[in-house]
């Protein structure tokens, strides 16, 4: 895990797994959600095993 924050940059802080996100009403469960203290923002990875679909950029 630390390999993989340092890869992201600096200010990243990890938030947890198997994060519930909603919106409007419909939830969701994010894999991975880091904060970054210099942006300001969430970063959510949703990781997936197969081909990639259009469905899932966004």
């Amino acid at each position: 895990m630390e390999k993989f924050l340092l890869e992201l940059g600096k200010g990243f802080m990890f938030v947890g797994t198997q994060q519930r996100i909603t919106l409007g009403n419909t939830h969701y469960y994010v894999d991975m959600v880091f904060y970054n203290k210099i942006l300001k923002c969430y970063v959510l990875i949703d990781l997936k095993i197969g081909i990639m679909k259009p469905e899932y950029a966004g």
